[in-house]
């Protein structure tokens, strides 16, 4: 009895195993027919197209002779319009050349004229103020440090708040209009309303103002950015100061 049951068992078992292969198999086949639907064989093939243009293409074609006529004239053309053009070059070429002399003179002429005349730095009246919003910026002095150009910066709130500055936003250019970069520093972080007076400096590489003459200084107050603080025509000073 008990080797009848174990051999029912395992038929059993194996019939379980093949019933659940066969249904796995089926259901397989049946998604990989069903993805498959939409992709058909080409009709042509490539291969073959490639080698037939490549056929056509090597087949000779007719040879047609040209006109002795029709090659002279296209000759005789070909040389009066070149002589044509050779000599309208030299005309121009002879023109620019009489434009560059005329130019180069007075260039010289304008470089002699700049040169006998006597440089001077240009001087301001300090201190140079401007006020917005009760908030007066004055540049009391300017002076060579070293390599830098030192602005002492005067800030003075007159108005009824608080008022806060973010130097990063602090803007100067030339007088061609080249942002510069600057360091301030002692300047306060936030200005109350007390009426004082609170001194700093910015400090400005001289490397960075070889050719400029005079800069402009722009500040404006952090978040709002409602002051605008514009400070235009400040001399570069050249020498170093004792």
């Amino acid at each position: 009895m008990k080797i009848n049951s174990t051999i029912k068992f395992i038929v059993i078992l194996l019939v379980m195993m093949s019933g659940a292969g066969t249904a796995s198999a089926y259901f397989a086949f049946k998604a990989g027919y069903e993805s498959l639907k939409g992709v058909n064989q080409p009709t042509a093939n490539p291969a073959k197209k490639l080698i037939n243009n490549a056929k056509l293409s090597n087949q000779p074609k007719e040879f047609i002779p040209i006109n002795e006529k029709t090659i002279l004239v296209k000759v005789y053309d070909h040389i009066n319009k070149k002589g044509n053009s050779d000599a309208k070059k030299t005309e121009a070429e002879e023109k620019k050349l009489d434009k560059t002399s005329d130019k180069e003179e007075k260039k010289t002429t304008e470089l002699t004229d700049k040169k006998t005349e006597p440089t001077s730095e240009k001087v301001a009246n300090f201190p140079l103020t401007i006020q917005d919003g009760g908030v007066t910026l004055a540049v009391t002095e300017t002076k060579k440090e070293g390599e830098d150009l030192l602005l002492s910066i005067k800030l003075k709130n007159e108005g009824t708040e608080t008022v806060k500055f973010l130097y990063s936003f602090l803007e100067i250019k030339d007088d061609q209009g080249r942002s510069l970069s600057a360091v301030a520093e002692g300047l306060p972080e936030e200005l109350p309303p007390n009426k004082e007076d609170f001194q700093g400096t910015v400090k400005i590489p001289s490397v960075l103002m070889s050719k400029a003459q005079t800069i402009s200084i722009n500040l404006t107050d952090y978040p709002q950015q409602k002051l605008k603080l514009n400070l235009a025509e400040i001399p570069v000073i050249r020498e170093n100061k004792p």
